[in-house]
């Protein structure tokens, strides 16, 4: 089986990550997967210059966090592929979906900060929209 694991060194990514771990007996391959969220874009109505030193922050936080995950299972000794993205803010779920039907993944598994009201309302909920537009099934870890 091969697992796609959401990771954003968050505690509730580190706890999904860890009990993604629980399955390394029958996994062939744990794909860890960060989505740097993009801070603008730029298309036919939007023009704007970015500086370099912004491209190069947004790829040394990817490398910061995808090792956290490495040193999270460094002694698990598991098959990992460690991938990161860039999208914009809403379009991290469907990056993610997307990955895992590219990918062959069998299994999503992803954690969750359980935001309600005013806070999910403002920050969306990454968890929730993956659950709805992937194409396999997703494993949902709640935080403590």
């Amino acid at each position: 089986m091969k697992f796609l694991v959401a990771f954003d060194n968050s505690d509730g990514a580190k706890k999904a990550l860890k009990f993604a771990m629980k399955f390394k007996g029958i996994s062939d391959e744990y794909i860890i997967c960060y989505i740097s969220p993009l801070v603008m874009g730029a298309g036919p109505n939007f023009d704007a210059y970015v500086p370099p030193s912004l491209y190069k922050k947004s790829d040394e936080t990817s490398d910061v966090v995808l090792n956290a995950a490495k040193e999270l299972i460094e002694k698990e000794n598991v098959n990992a592929t460690f991938l990161k993205l860039d999208a914009p803010g809403e379009q991290i779920a469907r990056a993610m979906a997307n990955q895992a039907k590219e990918r062959g993944v069998d299994i999503i598994i992803t954690g969750t900060r359980k935001l309600s009201g005013f806070s999910k309302m403002l920050l969306g909920s990454v968890s929730s929209e993956v659950v709805k537009l992937s194409t396999v099934p997703v494993l949902v870890v709640p935080p403590e």
